[in-house]
């Protein structure tokens, strides 16, 4: 009860307190003053994770949706290393294209013949680059 005196006799003398004049058109530019004093403390990125996070705040991913993407990663690495390489048929032994680092033979390629030995010595036409693209079409447009 004691206490409660105390209270009243403060609020008694408080209510005949003013502030100084000017007090409450400078209290905007104060405050604004001392936020702006705040966030120039702060690291920058706080700053910029506190905007993001201020742009969607009830944005929430769904529990089952880190599940799914886990197992759609596990799934896609099974695939990846269980597929057979292209123009392969398991259980198909083809000697000429196989070879190993370690092998102590020579690895020799087939099938091919020199640019000499070729009928007319020159390349085949998908070995140069041509100039310009090829097109049949008049006037050309580049």
């Amino acid at each position: 009860m004691d206490e409660d005196l105390k209270v009243s006799k403060l609020l008694r003398l408080k209510r005949y307190e003013q502030p100084p004049p000017g007090y409450f058109d400078d209290f905007l530019h104060e405050f604004q003053r001392r936020q702006r004093a705040e966030a120039l403390r702060q690291p920058s990125w706080a700053a910029l994770w506190e905007r993001i996070a201020s742009i969607a705040p009830t944005f929430r991913v769904p529990q089952f949706a880190y599940a799914a993407i886990l197992i759609l990663a596990g799934g896609a690495s099974a695939l990846i290393l269980t597929q057979q390489p292209a123009g392969r048929l398991a259980g198909a032994d083809d000697s000429r294209t196989s070879f190993s680092l370690t092998a102590s033979r020579p690895v020799t390629i087939t099938d091919t013949l020199p640019v000499s030995a070729r009928t007319g010595g020159a390349l085949p036409s998908h070995y140069v680059l041509q100039s310009r693209p090829v097109s049949n079409e008049q006037p050309l447009s580049f």
